[in-house]
């Protein structure tokens, strides 16, 4: 497993660092001085994963050009890679904690096929479609 400091813009884009930058107040600073211009970023694409984690073997990322006048939140974020075995166990374990309370979990068919939730649901649990049962 590995951890690495990002910059999270608008709460959904994890981005690296530009090269030479390595904390958020640098990368405000780089923000500030490109303020009228375009910027490269490097993007983490999550496909096949929730972010803030991603999956070695399938980890991508993108250029993409950033206009900074347009972006209206910045912070520094963490993102995780983890081996895909390391990643399905940890979401196995969340499955059983977390889905298990959803209104629209299956044992069926979710105990068999625990990739369905695999961009669905957050390694913290976090998940944008879960609705708690009532009892």
């Amino acid at each position: 497993m590995k951890k690495f400091k990002v910059a999270l813009i608008n709460h959904i884009h994890y981005f690296k660092f530009p090269e030479g930058i390595n904390n958020i107040k640098g990368f405000i600073e780089f923000i500030n001085k490109n303020y009228h211009s375009f910027i490269e970023l490097e993007l983490f694409i999550d496909e096949g994963c929730v972010a803030p984690f991603f999956i070695e073997e399938d980890l991508k990322t993108e250029m993409q050009y950033w206009n900074p006048s347009n972006i209206r939140q910045i912070q520094e974020g963490e993102i995780t890679i983890l081996r895909r075995y390391d990643y399905e166990e940890k979401l196995k374990e969340v499955i059983q904690e977390r889905c298990v309370h959803c209104i629209y979990y299956s044992e069926d068919l979710c105990q068999e096929d625990f990739k369905s939730h695999i961009e669905n649901i957050d390694l913290n649990g976090k998940c944008y479609g879960f609705e708690g049962k009532t009892e």
